[in-house]
């Protein structure tokens, strides 16, 4: 599958665009948190937790389950699932998710991952699929995307406990927010990916259309005017390191979404294939711009890091 139009423009990742972010704009704590907790104001907004996948499912593809956990005593407006023929929409209000992604092979039958909508425990929307974190493929999976409205109630819900073990996210401007999340297989380092990886770059200038299928994986700049109103932020938790991607952003490229606290998780299919399908672009010493494939130079990288 080629995720690209034959536009010349839309295939270059330029080096001016790189710079103008940079990749040093990161906050990299290497010790181990129990939680993400997404906080406004002091407000517990969200909870992220990553664990291992159950032994009794047997499993040999797929590594990782993570829980997401609405502010306490409230629901989301929206969740939703992107998908290669658009967006679905859960139809019940729901205060959490499970995403799993693993294959359950703790029977005859082997059933595909699953993510899990949840209304108090209850499962109220299961679409599977076939994306799985693992170390096959070396890139930070897309996970989710967590949408926070500039004006949202915080009287009723409670704030944070200064725990030490826990990763706290503050958003600390009076916009709209949109917190993108993103995962990399156990036993491959943050710091050695985006510092030796070339595929990172996409994750620090280019938005989440990257990774929409109904948008060809549209190559597009990240939803902000200045440097400042997008923050780069990195937690290990349990074993497996994370990016979180905090833009500031008063409308995004999600009119439903943007402004209300909703939740987009992305197209768990291929996702590294919306990536590696392109080709990178860079100037030589003379100035000229030169074509790579974004494929070879990524198995080859991975391979220096004796991944």
């Amino acid at each position: 599958m080629n995720v690209l139009d034959d536009n010349l423009e839309s295939q270059l990742i330029t080096w001016k665009a790189i710079s103008w972010f940079g990749k040093g704009r990161l906050n990299l704590l290497e010790k181990h948190n129990k939680f993400i907790i997404i906080s406004k104001n002091g407000h517990k907004i969200l909870r992220i937790k990553l664990k291992e996948t159950h032994k009794r499912y047997n499993s040999h593809m797929g590594e990782v389950d993570i829980l997401f956990d609405a502010a306490k005593n409230t629901y989301f407006d929206i969740a939703c699932l992107q998908t290669k023929q658009g967006r679905i929409y859960c139809d019940r209000h729901i205060n959490a998710v499970s995403w799993h992604g693993f294959y359950d092979e703790s029977e005859e039958r082997i059933k595909l991952p699953v993510i899990n909508f949840k209304d108090n425990k209850n499962k109220v929307w299961c679409p599977r699929h076939a994306g799985v974190v693992q170390k096959k493929n070396v890139f930070l999976f897309p996970i989710c995307s967590c949408y926070i409205p500039a004006n949202m109630e915080l009287s009723y819900i409670p704030t944070i406990s200064n725990r030490e073990d826990n990763f706290v996210v503050e958003v600390n401007k009076e916009c709209n927010v949109r917190i993108d999340f993103f995962v990399l297989p156990r036993g491959v380092n943050y710091d050695d990916f985006v510092s030796r990886v070339s595929l990172s770059v996409f994750y620090f200038i280019t938005d989440i259309t990257i990774f929409d299928k109904s948008l060809n994986g549209e190559l597009l700049e990240l939803p902000v005017s200045k440097k400042e109103d997008v923050k780069f932020l990195s937690a290990k938790i349990a074993d497996w390191h994370t990016l979180i991607r905090v833009v500031y952003a008063e409308k995004t490229r999600e009119p439903e979404l943007c402004g209300k606290y909703s939740l987009l998780f992305h197209d768990p299919n291929s996702s590294i294939d919306m990536l590696l399908n392109r080709s990178i672009g860079y100037p030589d010493k003379n100035g000229k711009v030169i074509l790579e494939s974004m494929k070879s130079r990524h198995n080859l990288e991975v391979k220096r890091l004796g991944l």
